[in-house]
């Protein structure tokens, strides 16, 4: 059961002054009674439960509003925290003077099916606005915030569908300046996906809510041709669950809002959206093909 991995990667990490808090969010199986024996073993484990499933977001505010510690770090049920993540990233942010209100770091890809894993990471550190307005800086297992910088963002959005950390990461990135630790100290497992076409359809309505979220700041920090990019971005991974209509809706509101110099590319896409899906994937495969065959040639 993968939530008592997850729970035992924080109780046996080297920094141990916590309080570990797992909100059940509707759980249908034996989680509860794990949870309850690991509670018997460590009474610094303390259970919430929600009565329905509500999604992840929910589940972290619920546990944010519970927490009485000055930091919160997040921990989805199916993941992991290398033994010494708390301690590395609590010692950059006491070295800080208050500077620091969100630390982060790399993580492991993990696959079920043997494939090998990869190392994801950090980038960005300092004032990040307009790095996180541009695109995705960190997991959400991997972040320790200020709890304090939470509440004045108004907590966590429920209604972003996918890319949650990439929304907290933009709104926290307001308030406070990112640092991090350049070494992965957290375990994203990913299992085989019988649902891999509504994981699909999340990720291209989740890029999209990031987008509507913050299209006015977007353009104000980074102008229109960054939005234009944005959409362009969101319109190709509607292709992926075989949404022509939207795609196309996308790409020509891109040509729209941009300036003369992107709208050849621009074009090229709109004219590819509007073949019929085989058509274009068949194209679309060719050119990718191509482009990798360039690309291993020696000169």
């Amino acid at each position: 059961m993968y939530i008592e991995r997850s729970v035992r990667s924080v109780l046996q990490q080297t920094y141990q002054n916590l309080e570990i808090i797992v909100v059940d969010d509707g759980s249908t199986d034996d989680t509860l009674q794990i949870l309850q024996k690991l509670q018997h073993e460590d009474h610094r484990l303390k259970i919430l439960q929600q009565e329905k499933n509500l999604g992840a977001q929910a589940a972290r505010n619920t546990g944010i509003r519970a927490a009485t510690a000055l930091y919160i770090a997040f921990l989805d049920s199916d993941d992991e925290w290398l033994a010494s993540k708390l301690e590395k990233q609590l010692s950059l942010i006491d070295q800080s003077n208050d500077k620091i209100g969100v630390v982060y770091a790399g993580f492991m890809w993990v696959y079920s099916d043997g494939r090998p894993s990869k190392e994801q990471k950090p980038r960005f550190k300092g004032k990040i606005y307009n790095d996180a307005l541009r695109g995705w800086i960190a997991d959400t297992n991997t972040l320790v915030v200020r709890k304090d910088i939470l509440y004045k963002i108004g907590l966590l959005n429920e209604g972003i569908r996918a890319y949650q950390e990439w929304d907290l990461c933009i709104k926290l990135s307001r308030y406070t300046e990112f640092d991090f630790v350049n070494e992965p100290l957290a375990i994203y497992h990913l299992h085989d996906q019988p649902t891999i076409s509504k994981n699909l359809v999340n990720d291209a309505l989740g890029y999209l809510d990031i987008i509507m979220a913050h299209k006015n700041e977007i353009v104000t920090e980074l102008g229109n041709d960054a939005l234009a990019e944005h959409f362009l971005s969101a319109s190709l991974r509607f292709t992926r669950i075989d949404d022509f209509k939207t795609a196309r809706k996308l790409v020509s509101e891109s040509i729209r809002i941009s300036h003369l110099k992107m709208r050849s590319k621009l074009a090229s896409y709109w004219i590819l959206f509007h073949l019929n899906p085989s058509s274009y994937k068949a194209l679309t495969s060719i050119l990718g093909k191509m482009r990798s065959f360039y690309r291993n040639m020696e000169f």
